[in-house]
Formats: C-alpha cells, sequence, structure tokens
C-alpha cells in the first residue's frame, strides 16, 4: 500500500472509539515499514488529527461568541423596551441602550462569521 493510502486508511481508523495512535507504529513495525516512512506516516496522521480538534475547537468558540451576543442584545433590548414602555419608570425619558445591543450584535455577527469558515 502506498503511503497516500496509508496515511488515509489511519485516518479513517483514528475516528472509531477506543483507537490509539500508538497502534499506528506497532502496525507498521510488524509489516516492516522503514523507521522513516514510519515517522513521516505518523506524523501526517497525528497532523490531521489535531486539525479535526482545532476545526471542532473554533466551531465551539464560535458558538459561545454567537451565545453572548445574543444575551447581550437582549439585555440592551429589553432595557430600552422596558424604559420606552414605562416598565421601568424613569419620568418623561427613557434609555437607548445602543452599547450592548451593537456589541451582542457584533459578537453574534463574528460568531457567525468564524462558524463559516
Amino acid at each position: 500500500m502506498s503511503r497516500a493510502g496509508l496515511v488515509d486508511h489511519y485516518i479513517k481508523e483514528s475516528h472509531k472509539p477506543g483507537f490509539e495512535i500508538d497502534q499506528i507504529r506497532k502496525e507498521l513495525e510488524s509489516k516492516e515499514v522503514p523507521e522513516e516512512e514510519i515517522r513521516t506516516i505518523f506524523r501526517l496522521v497525528d497532523s490531521e488529527m489535531q486539525r479535526k480538534v482545532l476545526v471542532k475547537e473554533t466551531r465551539n468558540r464560535s458558538k459561545e461568541y454567537v451565545g453572548v451576543g445574543a444575551v447581550l442584545t437582549l439585555i440592551g433590548l429589553g432595557i430600552t423596551i422596558g424604559t420606552y414602555t414605562g416598565m421601568v419608570s424613569m419620568g418623561n425619558s427613557f434609555l437607548l441602550m445602543y452599547g450592548p445591543i451593537i456589541a451582542g450584535f457584533s459578537f453574534m455577527i463574528g460568531g457567525w462569521v468564524e462558524s463559516r469558515r
């Protein structure tokens, strides 16, 4: 099997539960693959596994940004609407909480854009 074929095989294997990266070395040594080739294959598979973890973490972080943005926006809108409708008495004036609204909206857009990458 070619190097690319072995790398693809072990990347597919890495998705299975209970996969240990040490299995790669043991299997390749038992097939008498040269040490330099083992190192290259091991490095490529490890890099792919790290890339997938990084993508997952980026998605989680973008979801957090969207959530924080939504909360900020809702707080800003809630206070603005509450003071405008008189639910929170401010006399003849009301608060326009544009800071939290804009910041929250910015967080949501930033999170959404990051999740699309």
